[in-house]
């Protein structure tokens, strides 16, 4: 009969969709094991959805689709500690924001493919994201990165740039090999030897420099 056949195309139709279907998340899942026998390092199509999303060992960054690790010495997480510590041990007392160590930025939210991760980063109260376990979708408000003996000075240059255009409004750069901070915002870049302070985020904080460098015995970061 004429509703035999309807039910009968109807069929045909369903089970050549769900055929479709079933292909199509096969194929899915046959792409995502070959991605995975790539090791991450050498892959260049990541994204910071993907990357937000995996359990690394070591800090990362995204540049481009492409991972790069932040490994390094014991000297640079003794500084790293350090400044944590003091701005930490400063907003005890004055609770307008959080620090943090390595935490992963969308510097430039409508770009899946970038990230930045300073090594101490501070958000004020209200800049704060509505979650705090996914990137936030911003610059930090201060940015810290430590220059050790093997970066580039015009990379972490660039670096601080990207900072202070995507929002930034402090960025300091501690220069392991002299031991001194490079402090740069949107109107100037200068040195500081004795003490750090930030008036405009931090009121009435102050960071010997000499602070940043406590426990080290060599030069070496």
């Amino acid at each position: 009969s004429l509703c035999q056949i309807e039910c009968d195309a109807n069929m045909a139709n369903s089970v050549s969709t769900a055929s479709a279907e079933i292909t199509g998340q096969t194929q899915a899942a046959e792409s995502f094991v070959a991605d995975q026998k790539i090791p991450l390092e050498q892959r260049t199509d990541v994204t910071v959805d993907e990357l937000e999303k995996l359990s690394l060992p070591f800090p990362a960054e995204l540049y481009n689709g492409k991972v790069v690790f932040k490994l390094n010495t014991l000297a640079h997480g003794v500084i790293q500690a350090n400044i944590g510590y003091e701005i930490g041990n400063y907003l005890d007392s004055h609770p307008i924001g959080l620090v943090g160590s390595n935490a992963n930025y969308r510097l430039w939210p409508e770009n899946n493919r970038e990230s930045r991760a300073p090594d101490v980063s501070f958000i004020l109260k209200e800049r704060l994201p509505k979650d705090l376990f996914c990137f936030p979708r911003m610059a930090p408000d201060l940015a810290v990165e430590i220059l050790s003996f093997d970066d580039s000075f015009e990379d972490m240059m660039g670096k601080v740039d990207e900072y202070l255009s995507q929002g930034a409004k402090l960025v300091w750069v501690v220069i392991t090999r002299t031991r001194q901070v490079l402090v740069c915002n949107a109107q100037s870049k200068y040195i500081v030897r004795d003490k750090l302070a930030a008036p405009e985020l931090l009121p009435g904080f102050e960071l010997p420099v000499p602070n940043i460098f406590a426990g080290l015995e060599t030069r070496s970061a």
